[in-house]
């Protein structure tokens, strides 16, 4: 045998071995369909975004705030944005346990006035052939942006009660605190990988972070006074950034000038450091900056001087009651401190364990899009607030927000960082985030040791 003939035995034999060490890692990072995900939450119900799997919205938000068509192909405004037109997607089914039922204008037009009701908000709604007109006495320039809110979603019910939806997955199942999802196969938009969804949720942060740990859980919700924990630990975690703002609502009249010396008495990052371990940002504003880029514009004010200024051109005495949800330990630990900062100014702040009857009150209001006028007006509405746009433009929609918190009957204390931890199972994983953690792209590896 020749030396060369040696040598390139020799190699033929190395790469031989390395391409079978490769193989298994080829498998694994190769895309497949079927598995199960297994979400777990500590919500009431199922997350919103697990709700839209099933069910499906006019319009969707991308990651850049872009509105996109749903199962609406397009739309158009006129009269100022008093009058907006959506034609629907043809050829679309809801995915019914007994029978399909296909998605129409007249089931669209249904959706859309389920969700204005619930916002309070006047409007008239009519159908005809594929497309919807809903007419405003005042301008909604947001509109096409809010129809992507999970209130807005098209659905049906089967004879058995169960939610019906023309998304990517259809309801299996529900029982209790779980609810299983089976993958649609006639999809519309193209089948996604899991075969099944298994969701369960009132589980304590403990609880999901354990299952995670034992591998009875795909995907857990992560807040923030543990994140810090969690990066130590070295989870795999979402893309991190501001999924919720904290407010100080007034619920009744008080004076302006105790209002404002109220919001300089705060010390907002002692809130941040030693409660939620810094993980967050101290805000004046109600939108955080990744989404309007214009946090600075509405900076927090800590002025204990002018505090004091402003408590004594009131005078009298300034007691107030501070309600915060009872189920909540973290807005407990945010009332006691604040009736503390409070105290140095010359303010009483009882703190009571509910949420109704109360001078002040604490909450917690998610941030569900990246559109910033859809962000303003859902924002708004959960703090029971109107908001009036001129337009959908940016400057628009900081003129409105600087109007909302201008008299401190909204106080902004903090906007605080999500994200999710998931299992190894998950592959494409990499673009979730808190607004999106399971995106279309996420497949299972069934190679990966999991426990039922």
């Amino acid at each position: 045998m020749s030396r060369w003939a040696a040598i390139s035995r020799s190699g033929a034999a190395v790469l031989a071995g390395l391409l079978l060490l490769q193989a298994p890692a080829l498998g694994r990072v190769r895309p497949h369909y079927g598995g199960e995900v297994r979400i777990e939450s500590s919500g009431a119900e199922a997350p919103d975004f697990v709700k839209l799997l099933v069910t499906e919205t006019l319009t969707y938000i991308d990651a850049r705030g872009n509105v996109v068509p749903g199962l609406a192909t397009s739309w158009q405004s006129q009269n100022g944005d008093r009058r907006w037109q959506f034609r629907i997607r043809e050829g679309v089914q809801l995915h019914g346990i007994e029978t399909d039922t296909p998605v129409t204008a007249a089931l669209a037009a249904e959706a859309i006035r389920g969700g204005l009701s619930r916002t309070g908000t006047a409007a008239r709604v009519h159908s005809a052939g594929t497309e919807v007109t809903v007419e405003f006495d005042a301008p909604m320039p947001q509109f096409a942006a809010q129809l992507a809110d999970v209130k807005f979603s098209v659905a049906g019910s089967d004879s058995h009660g169960i939610v019906t939806g023309s998304g990517p997955y259809a309801i299996q199942s529900i029982a209790g605190p779980r609810m299983t999802l089976a993958a649609n196969p006639d999809y519309w938009g193209g089948r996604h990988y899991p075969e099944t969804i298994t969701v369960l949720w009132g589980r304590s942060t403990r609880e999901q972070s354990l299952d995670l740990a034992a591998k009875r859980a795909d995907l857990i919700e992560v807040p923030p006074q543990e994140l810090h924990r969690a990066q130590q630990e070295r989870s795999r975690l979402s893309k991190i950034f501001s999924a919720e703002v904290v407010v100080l609502t007034a619920q009744r009249g008080t004076d302006a000038k105790l209002r404002q010396a109220l919001s300089e008495t705060i010390d907002r990052a002692a809130l941040l450091n030693f409660i939620f371990q810094k993980q967050g940002s101290i805000t004046g504003a109600l939108l955080p900056d990744w989404i309007t880029g214009y946090g600075a514009l509405l900076p927090a004010v800590h002025d204990l001087s002018h505090a004091r200024q402003l408590r004594a051109e009131v005078g009298g005495r300034a007691t107030f009651t501070l309600g915060y949800d009872t189920k909540d330990a973290e807005m407990q630990l945010l009332a006691e401190r604040i009736a503390l900062n409070a105290r140095e100014v010359g303010f009483t702040l009882q703190c009571l364990a509910r949420t109704t009857d109360v001078d002040w009150l604490l909450l917690r209001v998610p941030v569900q899009t990246a559109n910033p006028s859809a962000a303003l007006t859902e924002t708004a509405q959960s703090l029971h607030r109107s908001v009036e746009l001129n337009d959908a433009t940016l400057e628009s929609v900081f003129r409105a927000e600087r109007a909302l918190v201008a008299d401190y009957t909204l106080i902004p204390l903090l906007h605080l960082h999500h994200a999710w931890a998931a299992s190894d199972r998950l592959h494409d994983w990499s673009s979730a985030s808190p607004l999106d953690p399971l995106p279309a792209a996420t497949w299972v590896d069934n190679k990966v040791e999991s426990k039922p």
